[in-house]
């Protein structure tokens, strides 16, 4: 692979170096000892100087020995040398210098130095087109006032020294002693217009093939007076860069943060100014250079990184993206390569390519159906990337063509800067288990979720979204969590117990309205009343059946009395069984209560039982909460429960007592046990009534029989607690009229309930603000950046999924106010359209507008009194199951917060195809934190160039100072405008079944020619576009 192939990276670029050609250098020793330490030292400099300027100021003789060197091979460590004429210029004889008191002096340098920085041209050319050019243009302005006379001559070291020997010998003989030698004075005395130097390169060789820059020191030491100020703003404005030596980064900084408050060009380069090999301490000296410069090696890229000088030019000690390349080698692609397997008997080669990409900016264009998106399938594939699915070449359709098996054929491998590889056959998948190390957005994926969007939601961009948003927030807050639905579990999971317990309250409640629900319904009433009537029917039958009375018969004395006695005899008997019954009942219903009794005190202790076990389990939880704290607190200092059951258990005993007092009183095989005197007590009545005559035999008889029918009447009648008595009826009946008073505060209750779940979730949705407000903060930070994002991050209480869920319990064929399948929708889509759902009051005025469109059937605007049952409005297989219903709308489980992105103030679903595709390319440039490659397929799709230029070239330009880049285009905007560091141009050989690729810089000619046949219609277009537009 050829190095320049990769585009524009980084280098070390030192223009003002001076050779043992100079007429002023310190480098020690003969002339040819000076020459080989200076050589030694230039090959001796770091990997990183590839280009230096040979500045031995008016003359290019050093330049020419150096290019003479390094065409012999020496030099290699030196990529490109380019020579620099000095010159000074004439109109500023003002020029001071300021001293340590603040006063202003004549300066020993007298003039504005002009470096002209030529491409890479012959020596001879700069000779003679430029040099001999300005031999009429050279004036001699000396020190000496009494020197007069002008000087011509082709300038020479020669004809220079003999205007040297001019001024010295012009000067007082006591002071001639401290002038420099002769060539240094000729020098310093010649001096030229701007003007005529401008005139004499726009000489057909010389035109476009050169810089100018100024020295900051001598111009910065010019007087900001009335009569210079434009002559001094004049000369630094028409140049193309200035130049400084300066100490340090820092000081670089401050020279150049002057010049940007003086209003005057500020592309300011640090060079070394070497006089000196890289031992001396002297700060002029080889290798004391801190500029950085992002071009290829070649006089056109100096030219593009002087056009694009905030991003091309960084003066310091490494510029940030190569030590961020350093830090993180396992995020940046190296190469790409792709090649036809071994094994294959194929005879076709589509792919034989082995490209390096830069770790920047890389744009690939191509006409269509040149392998553009091919190679960003590649590359894409190799990194193991998720949307593999979304492949527009790789896929089933075009080159993994099951009956062509193709993409079999051929292997990938991409080598990563940390220096392994990942290969791949073509028709290979990435492993479900594998880690994504590029992230790749086809068209095809970026239209799916724009459709998506588009249609108020989607699953795959929410999680992006919250994976972009757990990115920004601070490691210390992440609190070892590793995703963001990690972190708010563990911040919400409290307030979602305390919710839970809400809606046990609220289900409670609701069970509690339907059941009153039902009760106020007319049909209720209506069996209330007929089984009052039913009950009075009975009353009044059993009244007719009253027993007929028999009168006690009379007999004669004797056997009257025999009677009384046998009678007497009789009813002591039966009082005696009543009151055996009387007591039996008694223990009976003491055994009863105290059974009652042992099971409340079971239920209760098991209760006791189990919160302690609760207790535990929080003991547990609490200390496990302590132990990721870090905390060496023990949980039962913090908590304790005191559980007594002893008392609990002793009343269980007592009850457990009475039970088995009771039980021996009644069953005692003993004579006092009362089922024993009972069941004798019978007997003894039976055998007494055996011996009653007929007559009194049926006097008893009716006796027993008006008994059994005070008895029945009783039970008919009954009273207020005795259930399905007259009396219990008509209680009900009259209790019916308080059901509303009692439904309203059971409503309001539950209202209230609901207020308090959603406070709950308000509560959730401010975890939720609290971790995207650091990823909102860098977006508004972004406006420093010179980009004002329009994006927004919030968070919403959205409603999911109710209008399905609630309309699925719905019978739309019974009668209320949702019958009708497109009524329904429409009907609970406008009350869904109006509800604000962040806010309680709205949410209130919700469930509460559902409430009442459940209860009365409001399809008819004029009658608003019909109240209908919900358990009719139910389906079949929920009519049975109301308070599930209620508990959905009122505990607003359909509620839950969700992150949104808004863009200019509008929703993702209001805005057009290629806003939501702009606002898509927005996320990934600009918030995305992750590091790992981005690989675009067309995102300039659906979007104006003005919107390209405005938005997303800033957004490029911003993700590649993070991130590696590569963006598949066929947008001038995106490949020139956004700076691409690297081109790969794409072509297929349709004849010869082969796609091919060229890469490199954009300033290189091959490329540039490329960019303009492929993005701009050719030259001739271009030019013709060009003029039309007048510029």
């Amino acid at each position: 692979m050829n190095e320049q192939h990769i585009g524009a990276t980084w280098k070390k670029w030192d223009l003002h170096v001076h050779t043992p050609a100079s007429i002023v250098h310190n480098y020690p020793g003969t002339n040819e000892q000076a020459w080989d330490s200076f050589l030694d030292d230039l090959e001796r400099l770091p990997a990183e100087f590839k280009v230096i300027g040979i500045n031995d100021y008016i003359f290019v003789d050093g330049y020419e020995r150096v290019l003479k060197e390094k065409r012999n091979g020496r030099l290699s460590n030196i990529d490109l040398i380019l020579p620099v004429v000095e010159l000074r210029l004439d109109k500023f004889a003002g020029t001071v210098k300021k001293s340590e008191d603040g006063t202003y002096s004549k300066s020993d340098w007298n003039r504005i130095n002009l470096h002209v920085i030529f491409d890479q041209l012959e020596p001879e050319i700069i000779r003679q087109q430029f040099l001999s050019s300005l031999v009429q243009c050279y004036h001699l302005i000396p020190d000496a006032e009494d020197l007069n006379g002008k000087w011509q001559a082709v300038i020479t070291p020669e004809s220079i020294m003999r205007l040297g020997e001019m001024v010295i010998k012009a000067a007082p003989e006591d002071q001639r002693i401290h002038y420099a030698s002769p060539l240094q004075e000729g020098f310093n005395n010649l001096c030229v217009s701007l003007d005529s130097v401008l005139k004499a390169l726009d000489r057909h060789d010389l035109k476009g093939r050169h810089l100018l820059a100024v020295g900051k020191a001598e111009w910065e030491n010019m007087k900001w007076t009335d009569q210079s100020i434009a002559e001094k703003r004049n000369v630094i404005n028409r140049v193309d860069l200035v130049f400084s030596a300066s100490a340090n980064p820092l000081a670089y900084t401050k020279a150049r943060k002057k010049l940007a408050e003086s209003n005057v060009t500020d592309k300011l380069l640090d060079c070394s100014d070497a006089h000196d090999l890289s031992t001396s301490e002297n700060k002029d000296r080889v290798g004391q250079c801190f500029t950085w410069i992002k071009a290829d090696a070649t006089f056109q890229g100096l030219v593009h990184a002087v056009g694009e000088f905030e991003q091309r030019v960084f003066v310091g000690d490494m510029p940030p993206k190569p030590m961020l390349v350093s830090a993180n080698r396992t995020k940046y692609i190296k190469s790409i390569k792709i090649v036809r397997k071994n094994d294959s008997t194929l005879s076709e080669n589509w792919f034989d390519t082995d490209i390096p990409l830069n770790y920047d900016l890389v744009s690939i264009i191509g006409n269509k159906g040149s392998g553009k998106s091919a190679l960003a399938d590649v590359i894409s594939l190799l990194g193991d990337s998720n949307n593999h699915t979304s492949f527009s070449f790789l896929n089933e359709g075009r080159f993994r063509d099951p009956k062509s098996k193709l993409a079999a054929q051929f292997v990938g491998t991409l080598r990563w800067h940390d220096g392994t590889e990942t290969s791949k056959g073509l028709h290979e998948n990435p492993n479900p288990s594998s880690v994504e190390r590029v992230k790749y957005l086809p068209q095809s994926y970026l239209e799916t979720l724009c459709n998506e969007l588009a249609g108020g939601g989607s699953s795959t961009f929410d999680g992006e979204l919250r994976k972009i948003i757990y990115t920004h927030v601070p490691e210390d807050q992440q609190i070892g969590f590793n995703s963001l639905d990690e972190l708010l579990s563990f911040k919400i999971s409290e307030l979602e117990e305390e919710q839970k317990l809400l809606l046990t309250n609220l289900s409670k409640i609701n069970h509690e309205i339907v059941a009153l629900e039902e009760r106020s319904t007319p049909s209720f009433k209506t069996t209330l009343e007929l089984k009052l009537n039913e009950r009075q029917r009975e009353l009044r039958s059993l009244e007719a059946a009253k027993p007929l009375v028999v009168e006690n018969p009379e007999e004669s004395e004797e056997v009257k009395q025999e009677a009384v006695i046998k009678t007497k005899n009789l009813t002591d008997l039966e009082e005696q069984l009543n009151l055996i019954s009387t007591e039996e009942q008694r223990a009976r219903a003491i055994k009863t209560e105290a059974s009652k009794g042992i099971a409340q005190m079971t239920r209760i202790y098991q209760a006791l039982k189990n919160h302690q076990k609760s207790h535990d389990v929080f003991l547990q939880d609490l200390q496990e909460m302590l132990r990721e704290a870090q905390s060496d607190l023990k949980a039962e200092e913090l908590a304790s429960l005191v559980i007594v059951t002893t008392p609990i258990e002793n009343q269980g005993h007592q009850f457990r007592s009475i039970v088995n007092a009771q039980e021996k009183i009644l069953t005692s095989q003993e004579n006092e046990g009362l089922l024993n005197r009972r069941s004798k007590m019978e007997s003894d009545i039976l055998a007494l009534k055996s011996q009653l005559g007929e007559k009194q035999r049926l006097y008893l008889a009716f006796r027993e029989q008006l008994a059994a029918w005070q008895k029945a009447k009783s039970e008919i009648y009954g009273d207020r607690t005795k259930p399905n008595s007259i009396v219990w009826y008509e209680e009900q009946i009259h209790a019916l009229q308080e059901l509303p008073s009692q439904k309203d505060t059971l409503r309001s209750e539950r209202t209230n309930l609901s207020k308090h779940i959603h406070a709950q979730i308000i509560k959730i949705v401010a975890e939720y603000r609290n971790l995207y407000e650091p990823v909102q903060n860098f977006v508004q930070s972004t406006a420093d950046m010179g980009l004002a994002l329009p994006l927004d991050f919030d968070v919403r209480v959205t409603e999911e999924g109710f209008q399905e869920l609630f309309l699925n319990r719905i019978n739309r064929q019974a009668k209320g106010s949702f019958s009708g399948v497109e009524e329904s929708h429409l009907l609970i889509r406008n009350i869904l359209k109006e509800t604000d759902f962040s806010n309680v009051n709205s949410t209130t005025d919700f469930i509460g507008k559902i409430d009442e469109l459940l209860h009365y059937d409001r399809r008819n605007e004029n009658d608003s009194t019909t109240e209908v049952s919900v358990t009719d409005q139910l389906r079949k297989e929920y009519k049975d199951r109301p308070a599930e219903l209620y508990d959905y709308i009122f505990g607003l489980g359909y509620l839950r917060p969700q992150y949104s992105l808004t863009y200019d103030n509008q929703e993702i679903s209001q805005l057009s195809p290629g806003e939501r595709g702009l606002l898509l390319l927005v996320f990934y440039l600009m918030v995305d934190k992750d590091n790992i490659p981005l690989i675009i397929d067309q995102p300039e799709e659906n979007l104006d160039n003005q919107t390209i230029f405005k938005v997303l070239v800033h957004c490029i330009k911003s993700a590649k100072q993070q991130r590696q880049v590569i963006i598949v285009t066929h947008n001038p905007n995106l490949a020139v405008v956004c700076d691409a560091e690297q081109i790969i141009a794409a072509t297929c050989d349709k004849a010869g079944k082969k796609f091919n690729y060229i890469s490199g810089a954009v300033e290189s000619p091959q490329i540039k020619k490329r960019v303009i046949e492929i993005l701009e219609g050719t030259e001739p277009a271009f030019v013709n576009r060009k003029r039309k537009y007048g510029f």
